[in-house]
């Protein structure tokens, strides 16, 4: 046998050692309806003040990208920029839409609505988000979000 015909079974071997284990769960709609009771939760945890809950459903190193926020890298920074919330007396809610389940991945989208109180009234903006959440060994954590305003940005008349 020539050396080229040794290492082709050696990659095949490689290759199939670098996929991914087949996902824990065939059941989608019972990881979909997972996935919406944490978000579910997370407006609990926003009502209540409880940043701790709500970044105990994010990956120690995940990321969020909020508008009109500094990007948070994270858990703890996750934690830190909803306690910033707080003083704002601000209220916040998302409603969790579609999810497609992909082994032990997932892509969820939905919307969120932010109220504050301003100097001349509500301060209102709303959007859109998407998050990647990873299954973990008894649930699902999420690793990548990022919300979009759907609210047109302030123009200063200038021509």
């Amino acid at each position: 046998m020539s050396r080229p015909f040794r290492v082709v079974p050696a990659l095949v071997l490689f290759s199939l050692a670098a996929c991914p284990p087949p996902s824990t769960s065939s059941d989608t709609a019972a990881d979909e309806q997972a996935i919406h009771t944490i978000v579910e939760g997370w407006n609990g945890a926003i009502a209540s003040h409880n940043d701790s809950l709500i970044a105990a459903g994010y990956a120690v190193d995940a990321v969020m990208m909020p508008p009109a926020m500094p990007r948070a890298t994270g858990r703890e920074n996750i934690r830190n920029s909803f306690a910033q919330i707080w003083p704002l007396k601000a209220t916040l809610s998302f409603t969790s839409g579609a999810v497609k389940v992909s082994g032990d991945l997932a892509a969820e989208e939905g919307t969120y609505i932010w109220t504050m109180p301003g100097p001349h009234g509500d301060i209102n903006d709303h959007g859109n988000y998407i998050t990647i959440w990873r299954r973990t060994a008894t649930s699902w954590e999420a690793i990548e979000n990022i919300w979009n305003s759907s609210v047109p940005a302030p123009t200063t008349g200038a021509k």
